[in-house]
């Protein structure tokens, strides 16, 4: 039986520390701490979210009733069991509603804990947040696979003349509209395009070009994106609706692909994008490797 003590120690450390921004409160999946590499504990307060990547389920739960214990800030503790792409969701203690609204920076974003794998906000990418809300101001943003639409709202927020959001999930989009709707945001300045982003590059380029361009895919979309396949062919087609002097941010959340693949695809298959920098995702997720976790780069199209 597994000593979760360490974990507790440090989730309620980092708790201090939080307040109520989201926030991660420990991250094994880093494999920064030993014997704890199947379990993250996420905090969107008043309810703690432990997550369960390995076989110990009944262990993950011990922790999450020591966290309940633990956290008197807390009102609810959820627990999801995932196994590849199979989420089993519990409420271990307390009661946690199926949708609930976080403050992430002064910025209202709704998730769902007990609903979907994904609770709708990523928080290794915060960081890349804040800087978009400090870039946008009077600029046009094009947001590809935009999911619930953070990157949206911080870029409104910031002052962006027009965001478009792209995902072949209609759901998410309309999730993403009620995002802004929280924010209390002109829906003007707002574009959803629901479609497979390789079918609807026309309605793309009818909107730009664009002054900043976020390219946020998943590693592996069944059926419609590959990373290493479909990146480059995504990068060949910035020249048709980004702004001269367009900045690019790029990422990759994948274990099997290096920093340097980025970079590398960028200069075949869009060689006027220049390198400006490498981005930090948040403290929060510390890595051992980290070749195999969230990579960020920052690009200038420079034609």
């Amino acid at each position: 039986m597994r000593d979760f003590d360490p974990v507790v120690t440090l989730a309620t450390q980092r708790l201090a520390l939080a307040g109520d921004e989201p926030t991660r409160l420990f991250h094994g999946r880093g494999h920064c701490f030993e014997g704890y590499a199947d379990i993250t504990v996420d905090w969107f307060a008043p309810y703690l979210l432990v997550s369960s990547y390995g076989d110990d389920v009944a262990g993950a739960r011990r922790l999450a009733t020591r966290l309940a214990a633990a956290v008197p800030e807390q009102r609810g503790v959820c627990l999801q069991a995932r196994d590849g792409r199979q989420t089993r969701t519990e409420i271990v203690s307390g009661q946690v509603p199926d949708r609930h609204v976080v403050c992430e920076r002064g910025l209202n974003y709704l998730v769902q804990m007990t609903r979907n794998q994904n609770v709708g906000l990523f928080l290794d990418i915060a960081p890349m947040r804040a800087w978009l809300r400090d870039q946008a101001a009077g600029r046009r943003v094009l947001n590809l696979f935009a999911f619930t639409c953070a990157f949206s709202v911080a870029a409104v927020a910031g002052g962006a003349k027009l965001v478009v959001n792209n995902d072949m999930a209609r759901r998410t989009l309309e999730w993403g509209r009620e995002n802004h709707v929280l924010n209390d945001h002109d829906l003007s300045r707002v574009r959803m395009l629901p479609q497979d982003l390789f079918k609807s590059w026309r309605k793309i380029v009818l909107f730009g070009p664009y002054d900043l361009v976020i390219l946020d895919p998943p590693t592996n979309q069944r059926g419609s994106f590959t990373a290493d396949k479909h990146y480059g062919q995504m990068l060949k087609r910035l020249p048709e609706f980004a702004a001269p002097g367009a900045q690019i941010l790029a990422c990759l959340n994948s274990p099997f692909l290096n920093q340097d693949f980025l970079g590398e695809q960028m200069a075949r298959w869009c060689p006027a994008c220049r390198p400006v920098a490498s981005m930090l995702p948040s403290p929060d997720f510390p890595d051992r490797y980290p070749d195999r976790g969230l990579k960020i780069s920052l690009f200038r199209y420079s034609p």
